[in-house]
């Protein structure tokens, strides 16, 4: 390798683990709520579906936020982007600290994890930048993990820390990281760095692209079939096998390890397999691994298994389905990014309400049946937006 390859490559490693750690940031502010939910229940004075709604306003403003913010931020340099996004975070995540009612840290929440709608398709659209194309895909899937690294310690750390220390102090201490990650990405990334520009036409353009069209319905079922059962974790977690916060923890931490174990396979396997192949492998895991939860959950063992397998498809299946939208038109990967990003949120929002749904009429147990059926409704068509893609 000559030099010359060799500072490349130090260069391009360089935005992968800022970028990275950022994701790892977003990832455990947007999770925090799950992990919290029970713990914000018992201090507000509110229901879980009540409190739940930190989760379902935040992310339909995201599902909307992103597409609108991605215009807006299009003509301005990528450093002022990344690092104004982290820098809302640590404010708005200081502020909730304070908050005195439900309502006010739903509000504050809301417009903080706009952020959250900025940063993730911002970084990867950053990476089709700098990145040489035949190491776009395996960059922009490395930097999912992380999202996986937020769940096997973010989200565990902070449902740990808000049982035992309260949630204004997790809100607290997290804002404080979040200065790390903006101090990190103001270091690697250059002043004057600019992508293409988000014209009504691009939009327009990924609007009638059946295949890309196609690909971002499978985002939002895949994540609505999630957050079916995610977004009520804490409760399920107390329901099926232990209400103790520890209990909580490690069952986050399970579902975290599998999830950095199948995005670095997706990582290596992309360049083989191809993204498609990930998505399909990762959305049947997460159908299995609630399957078992649901007949087995009750019991560690099945916890374990089920948890496993979930885990195991959840963030390479989101870092496979934006490489699939890369290879599909890299042109229009700037706008189709965001709106894969809006699909996610969209997703959350409705698995957040349909869970809720399913818990006022059955119990927390259904849930995962229910997140399977919405799955395999998401595999059905994956495989449909493959022959729209060929």
């Amino acid at each position: 390798m000559s030099r010359a390859t060799e500072n490349e490559h130090r260069s391009e490693r360089r935005y992968v683990h800022a970028f990275t750690f950022g994701n790892f940031l977003i990832g455990t502010g947007v999770m925090l709520a799950p992990g919290l939910l029970m713990v914000l229940s018992g201090d507000l004075g509110t229901s879980v579906p009540q409190t739940a709604l930190l989760i379902t306003v935040a992310a339909v403003a995201m599902c909307i936020g992103s597409p609108v913010l991605a215009t807006l931020t299009s003509r301005v340099d990528r450093r002022t982007v990344l690092a104004g996004s982290l820098t809302l975070y640590a404010i708005g995540h200081a502020l909730c600290a304070f908050a005195p009612s439900l309502t006010v840290l739903i509000v504050v929440r809301t417009i903080t994890l706009l952020g959250a709608a900025v940063f993730t398709p911002q970084a990867a659209a950053t990476l089709g930048i700098v990145i040489a194309p035949e190491r776009r895909a395996a960059a922009i899937t490395a930097v999912f993990l992380g999202w996986s690294v937020a769940s096997v310690a973010g989200s565990p750390l902070s449902a740990w820390l808000g049982a035992h220390l309260g949630w204004r102090q997790t809100f607290g201490l997290f804002a404080a990281l979040c200065v790390l990650g903006v101090i990190w990405v103001l270091r690697v990334v250059p002043a004057g760095l600019h992508g293409t520009s988000l014209s009504r036409d691009a939009w327009r353009q990924v609007v009638q692209h059946p295949a890309l069209i196609a690909i971002l319905v499978v985002t939002a079922v895949s994540a609505s079939g999630q957050f079916t059962t995610f977004a009520y974790i804490a409760p399920f977690v107390a329901h099926t096998l232990d209400p103790s916060p520890n209990t909580l923890s490690l069952a986050l931490v399970l579902f975290g390890l599998a999830g950095v174990i199948g995005n670095v396979w997706a990582t290596r396997r992309i360049g083989t397999a191809g993204p498609t192949s990930n998505v399909t492998l990762s959305l049947w895991s997460m159908c299995a691994g609630m399957l078992v939860l649901a007949a087995a959950g009750a019991s560690w063992a099945g916890f374990v298994l089920g948890a496993l397998a979930w885990g195991g498809g959840v963030f390479a299946n989101n870092s496979s389905q934006q490489a699939r939208l890369v290879a599909a038109s890299p042109a229009l990967a700037g706008a189709s990014i965001a709106l894969n990003t809006s699909m996610i949120y969209l997703g959350q929002a409705i698995g957040t309400s349909l869970g809720g749904a399913v818990i006022a009429g059955s119990s927390y147990s259904t849930l995962p049946v229910v997140g399977a059926v919405v799955l395999l409704a998401a595999l059905a068509l994956s495989w449909r937006a493959e022959r729209r893609n060929r």
